[in-house]
């Protein structure tokens, strides 16, 4: 079976970026499954992936545009420590914030001062990064109604 809306993708891949740095894959976070066509991977990657079948391996760059957007400085800034959480902080770290209309987005230690204030960065991690993906299809099934109705993967 081919790729195509409403199928459910089982795929091992290996995720690396410029100079051949390794961020992450299956091996370590498990198989990429996903419902394809309804966004919950990358519209670059669906791209690629339409038409696959299992055993088949593709490879994928996607640019920082296609992917997680440019880093935009603007969202990296200083925040004091009366606005930060008690828990001690230390660089990489993730922080969860809230906006006045409830949407809640995570911020990453950038670095700590003396002082306790943190440099905080809202980019998401991967931004300005071109990705290279490694994608062996494994399987691919169609879909239950339910799964197509929720928009989720209910079964492997």
């Amino acid at each position: 079976m081919k790729i195509r809306k409403n199928t459910v993708v089982s795929a091992d891949y290996t995720l690396t970026t410029e100079g051949g740095i390794r961020l992450t894959g299956s091996d370590s976070e498990g198989p990429m499954v996903y419902l394809h066509g309804h966004q919950q991977v990358l519209d670059a990657l669906e791209d690629a992936l339409e038409g696959a079948e299992p055993n088949e391996t593709r490879y994928v760059t996607v640019s920082p545009e296609d992917g997680y957007g440019e880093h935009d400085p603007r969202l990296v800034f200083t925040a004091p420590r009366e606005n930060l959480p008690d828990e001690p902080l230390r660089e990489g770290m993730l922080l969860r914030t809230t906006e006045h209309d409830g949407r809640s987005f995570p911020l990453q230690v950038v670095e700590v001062s003396d002082d306790g204030a943190a440099v905080l960065d809202g980019n998401h991690p991967l931004a300005g990064k071109t990705l290279h993906f490694e994608i062996q299809v494994t399987d691919v099934r169609p879909a239950s109604l339910e799964e197509v109705q929720r928009r989720r993967v209910t079964e492997n």
